[in-house]
């Protein structure tokens, strides 16, 4: 039996039928998705669209887009140990006309910081003060971690914009990350989840202001990254040739709550690190974990302070270094 091929009309029919079918599958799909985002939307469940692929992350920069800050002159970096550590109200009580910005993420080495103080500092230009505040946790895997958090055009864009901002969902697509963010966002945002609140400030500080504690998973650190000190190094020549005044102080970690046989060890590495990176430059160093008067209950684990122990470290910080006064508006 012989087969001949299809006649050249009929496999032109065939290929039209598919594409075809494929447009109107993509089409329907993509009606659902967005009746699935609108609908999330309606319930406060939807999340931030994916911009850095971390929640915490994209919800800070849902904040900047919903309250633009207004010519920042202090910035404060660092990662979620920053983020939750610092109550910017203490700056701004000590210095009435200082506009104090909190641009930490969660979750970043010291590599990623780089990458965000370099975005924040040309988006804000009118910055002076630029405070970076730093754990082992933040200097002990830059290598093999990438360095861009995002695309810069997106989020230019992003927090540019003032409608609906659905292209980024459709961008930034993933609809498992989506779903699992969905189902406890708003939670977080009404400050439901003890150990995960999506709430902030108008600086942009996220405050934990739970009574609990909990312990670290990760709660013994091993050594200093040299990847890391070489970024603290660019970072702090970049700030020096901008014209701005760079203080580093090291985060206290909650008495007992990383390996005694480590904790000194690990420290006086991450200070001598710091300051050979700082050296050359006019950035100065405060060694916080030393200096700072904390108690166990001012921690809700090792390295993350409730909203009582931000204050009351923030408020020794800005005495000690006088971190705001030197952007002051005049």
């Amino acid at each position: 039996m012989l087969l001949w091929p299809a006649p050249p009309a009929l496999r032109l029919d065939s290929w039209v039928s598919y594409i075809a079918c494929t447009v109107v599958t993509a089409m329907v799909a993509g009606a659902v998705y967005f009746l699935a985002l609108v609908t999330l939307e309606r319930l406060g469940r939807l999340p931030p669209p994916a911009l850095t692929n971390s929640l915490c992350s994209d919800e800070k920069l849902a904040f900047l887009r919903d309250n633009d800050p207004k010519a920042p002159t202090a910035l404060i970096l660092g990662s979620s140990a920053a983020w939750r550590g610092i109550a910017s109200e203490e700056i701004a009580r000590r210095y009435p006309t200082a506009r104090p910005l909190n641009g930490s993420f969660c979750g970043l080495q010291l590599n990623q910081t780089e990458f965000v103080a370099d975005y924040l500092l040309r988006r804000y230009p009118n910055i002076h003060d630029v405070l970076l505040l730093l754990s082992p946790i933040d200097m002990d895997a830059c290598t093999g971690t990438e360095a861009r958090l995002f695309d810069r055009s997106d989020v230019d864009d992003y927090l540019a914009s003032e409608g609906p901002v659905w292209t980024y969902y459709f961008k930034y697509f993933d609809p498992v990350a989506l779903a699992r963010n969905a189902s406890f966002v708003k939670a977080a945002r009404e400050n439901r989840l003890p150990f995960y609140p999506l709430i902030f400030t108008a600086y942009g500080d996220g405050p934990q202001t739970t009574d609990i504690s909990r312990k670290l998973d990760r709660g013994r650190f091993d050594a200093i990254d040299p990847a890391c000190v070489a970024s603290l190094r660019r970072l702090a020549r970049a700030i020096a040739d901008g014209g701005r005044q760079l203080t580093v102080a090291s985060l206290p970690l909650r008495p007992n709550g990383v390996e005694s046989a480590d904790r000194a060890a690990i420290h006086d590495q991450m200070v001598r690190e710091i300051e050979s990176a700082i050296a050359g430059t006019n950035a100065v160093f405060w060694d916080g974990e030393r200096a700072a008067k904390m108690n166990a209950s001012d921690f809700v684990d090792a390295i993350h302070l409730r909203w009582p122990g931000a204050r009351r470290f923030t408020s020794q910080l800005v005495t000690a270094t006088g971190f705001g006064a030197e952007g002051i508006a005049e």
